[in-house]
């Protein structure tokens, strides 16, 4: 009887490693989520975080970009500020999506939809905005137009396990990319 408890235990254990998924935690330790199976992080540039990267699919690369900003206002100012400098920098770009986002952590968001022509090239993009104090984080999901609808659910998943580290709060607003104040005050 020992004995086969030992191998469902084994068994047990090793399907859970065969299909872990690989846990992304930024080098300043601000965030961490869980992402899509088979996908990797790759350091570009001198960007503040790494991109994440997926399969090609119809010559485009699977992407997440992830920035951070610093913002006075609401989820609501900030969305409308999103929108704005979206439209103003792509004016072609439409919106398909656009609505509250729950994550597991409880922490406030947002996700926007997004098909726009990059290059030539139709691409769907899922922005999820993640909002910690006056400290908002940014991931920018980009995959080719045709891509099978699906992937929505993958990044929704890989989304939801987004949580903040254990970090003062004066660390955050010091690590940001850029530091924008809202014109409107409340």
């Amino acid at each position: 009887m020992k004995k086969h408890i030992y191998t469902l235990m084994f068994l047990f254990l090793m399907g859970t490693t065969l299909f872990a998924q690989e846990n992304y935690t930024d080098k300043h330790k601000d965030f961490s989520f869980i992402m899509p199976d088979n996908w990797q992080c790759v350091r570009y540039n001198n960007t503040k975080y790494n991109l994440v990267l997926g399969e090609k699919v119809n010559d485009v690369i699977q992407t997440i970009v992830i920035s951070s900003e610093k913002f006075k206002g609401s989820m609501k100012e900030y969305v409308e500020y999103t929108l704005e400098n979206l439209k103003m920098y792509l004016p072609q770009i439409s919106f398909i999506k656009n609505e509250v986002f729950v994550n597991n952590s409880n922490i406030e968001s947002w996700k926007l939809i997004s098909e726009n022509d990059y290059e030539n090239r139709m691409l769907r993009q899922y922005y999820y905005i993640l909002k910690n104090n006056d400290m908002f984080f940014i991931c920018v999901a980009s995959v080719a137009q045709e891509t099978s609808k699906e992937i929505e659910d993958v990044f929704d998943m890989s989304m939801s396990t987004f949580k903040l580290l254990d970090k003062p709060l004066d660390k955050l607003q010091s690590n940001s990319d850029t530091k924008t104040e809202n014109k409107k005050e409340d």
